[in-house]
C-alpha cells in the first residue's frame, strides 16, 4: 500500500493505475454531480424556531436553521407505538459459523401487526421528506477530514489516537464533537489546534432550538457526521488508532465509486425480520453480511446525504426503537448497525470489507487462556482489488499484510487508568510478542501507542478535566513504560 510520508510502494502496478483512475473519476464527479432532489423552501415551525446564538466558527452557516427544519421532520414522523419492555438478547453467533451453514435469523422481538404497520408508516413518511431536506444540508463541498466524538473520560484517550494519526504522516483536519463545553479551555484553544484538530460543541446547536434535545452516547456519532463541515469523511472512534496514513482511503476505490465503506464485526447480523418490513425491504439472509463494527466508517455527503438523514432518524429513535430492531439485544447493541442499514434501506451504493476482523491480545501465564484486547480492521483497497478486480479468494496471509486500524476498546489507553489495569491484569505486552507485531505492521505499533500514552500522561497531566482528582499519573504510566521497553 502507499505510505505518502516515506514514499514507499508495496502495491503492484495495476493498483497504482486503479488509484489514478479513481482520482480522475472523483474530480469528474465533483464537477458533474448534483442532488437528485428539487430545491424547496425550508419548513418552518414555531416549536423549532432558532434562537439567536453564537456558535463555534467550525459550524457551517445555516446549520441551526437546517436543524430546526430537520428536528421538526423527526417529530412529525415519530413512531406512534412503543417496543416491548421485556429484555431480549440475541445469541452470540460468529459470522464464520453462518457462512458454514448455521444460517438463521433469530426472531425474538414480538410486535403486534398494528405496531409494525405504524412503524412502517412513520418510516415511510420520514423517507418521503428526504427530497425536502437533502438540498439544505450545509457543508463544504469537496473537503476531506476526520470526524470523532469525545467528552469527559474519552478526551485523554482521543489524544493518544490523534498523536498516533499524526505519526502516520496524515495531514487530514479533525473535527472533535463534544456534548458540552465542559472541557478545560487549554484543550480546545491550544492542544487540539496543534494537532490540526478543533472542538465543536453539539449543545450549541441543540440549545438553539426549542425544545432542546438530550442525546445518549450512542447517538453522538450520527449527529457529528451530519453536522460536520466536511464532505468526505473518515469517522473514527476516540479509541481507534490509524496504523497507516488514511488519506488514500478517500482517494481510491472502493470509496470513490461507492461513497460509503464499512467494516465487519465478528458476529452474525441479528436484525429483526420486523425491521425489514418496517423499512419496506425483503428480509435479507443472515449469511449475506456480518454485523458492523462502527469504530471506523468512510462516507461522502455528496453521494450519501439521504443516507445520513435516515441514519439520524434511526439514531434519534435508536434507544426507543431502532437499536433493538436492528440488534435484538445482541452484544454491542447501539448505533453500530444503523449506518449500513440506512444505506441498504435507500438502496444506496455501499461497500463492506470482506476481510475478517483480526484480534490482538496476549496469553496469561498458563498459556491456555487468550485475552483479546484489540481488533484490527483491514485495507479496503486491497480487499476491493481481490474481490472485485481479480475475483480472488482473500487468504489469511493476505490479511496479515493489510492492517489499517486498531480499535483498542478493551483496555482504553488512558494514562490515568491503564497503568493500574496493567499491574493488576496484564504485566506483559498486551497485543502479543514484538515479533508478531513487527510482522503484521512493519513496526512496533504497540510501543508507539505506549509512547504516546506516556506523553499524554506526563506532558498533559494537568490538562484534562477528567484527571482533576488523579495523582501521580506520569509516575505510574512511566513505570509501566519502563517495565515494558527499558
Amino acid at each position: 500500500m502507499f505510505n505518502l510520508r516515506r514514499g514507499k510502494l508495496v502495491f503492484l502496478t495495476p493498483l497504482i493505475t486503479l488509484a489514478l483512475l479513481s482520482l480522475a473519476w472523483l474530480q469528474l464527479n465533483r464537477k458533474t454531480h448534483r442532488p437528485r432532489f428539487p430545491l424547496i423552501k425550508p419548513l418552518t415551525n414555531d416549536s423549532t424556531t432558532p434562537h439567536p446564538k453564537s456558535v463555534s466558527p467550525g459550524y457551517q452557516p445555516g446549520l441551526i436553521e437546517f436543524w430546526a427544519t430537520l428536528s421538526r421532520a423527526l417529530v412529525e414522523t415519530a413512531p406512534k407505538c412503543s417496543l416491548p419492555t421485556e429484555p431480549i438478547e440475541a445469541p452470540v453467533n460468529s459470522f464464520a459459523n453462518v457462512k458454514k451453514g448455521f444460517n438463521y435469523r433469530p426472531d425474538l422481538l414480538k410486535l403486534p401487526s398494528q405496531d409494525v404497520d405504524d412503524l412502517r408508516d412513520a418510516h415511510s413518511r420520514f423517507v418521503a421528506k428526504l427530497p425536502e431536506l437533502v438540498p439544505h444540508l450545509p457543508y463544504a463541498k469537496g473537503t476531506k477530514g476526520i470526524v470523532t466524538t469525545a467528552s469527559g473520560d474519552f478526551v485523554p484517550i482521543l489524544m493518544v489516537s490523534l498523536r498516533m494519526l499524526r505519526r502516520t504522516g496524515s495531514k487530514l483536519p479533525v473535527e472533535v464533537f463534544m456534548e458540552r463545553d465542559d472541557e478545560k479551555t487549554e484543550i480546545c484553544e491550544s492542544i487540539l489546534p496543534k494537532l490540526n484538530a478543533r472542538c465543536l460543541i453539539l449543545s450549541e446547536i441543540f440549545d438553539a432550538i426549542s425544545p432542546k434535545v438530550e442525546i445518549s452516547r450512542y447517538q453522538l456519532k450520527a449527529f457529528a457526521i451530519l453536522f460536520s463541515s466536511f464532505d468526505e469523511i473518515l469517522l473514527l472512534d476516540a479509541d481507534n488508532l490509524a496504523t497507516e496514513q488514511p488519506e488514500y482511503l478517500l482517494l481510491t476505490e472502493p470509496f470513490v465509486s461507492k461513497g460509503f465503506v464499512s467494516w465487519p464485526d465478528y458476529w452474525a447480523n441479528t436484525a429483526s425480520s420486523h425491521y425489514y418490513t418496517i423499512s419496506s425491504q425483503p428480509t435479507r439472509p443472515p449469511g449475506e453480511r456480518a454485523s458492523s463494527e462502527s469504530g471506523q466508517l468512510l462516507i461522502s455527503k455528496t453521494l450519501h446525504t439521504p443516507t445520513l438523514l435516515l441514519l439520524l432518524y434511526y439514531n434519534y429513535y435508536g434507544p426507543t426503537h431502532y437499536y433493538t430492531l436492528l440488534s435484538q439485544g445482541a452484544m454491542g447493541q447501539g448505533d453500530k448497525e444503523t449506518y449500513l442499514a440506512a444505506a441498504m434501506a435507500l438502496n444506496s451504493s455501499y461497500y463492506t470489507v470482506a476481510m475478517n476482523v483480526a484480534t490482538l491480545g496476549f496469553r496469561f501465564s498458563d498459556e491456555h487462556e487468550f485475552k483479546g484486547c484489540g481488533t484490527v480492521q483491514h485495507n479496503p483497497l486491497l480487499d476491493y482489488s481481490f474481490r472485485e478486480l481479480h475475483n480472488t479468494t482473500i487468504t489469511e496471509a493476505t490479511i496479515k499484510n493489510a492492517p489499517s486500524f486498531i480499535h483498542a476498546q478493551t483496555y482504553k489507553m488512558d494514562a490515568s487508568q491503564v497503568g493500574d489495569t496493567f499491574a493488576a491484569e496484564i504485566n506483559m505486552r498486551m497485543w502479543g510478542p514484538k515479533e508478531g507485531i513487527m510482522e503484521k505492521f512493519g513496526r512496533d505499533v504497540e510501543k508507539e501507542v505506549w509512547s504516546e500514552t506516556l506523553y499524554t500522561g506526563c506532558q498533559l497531566e494537568n490538562s484534562f478535566r477528567a484527571w482533576e482528582n488523579k495523582t501521580e499519573v506520569c509516575k505510574r504510566i512511566g513505570g509501566v513504560y519502563k517495565f515494558l521497553f527499558n
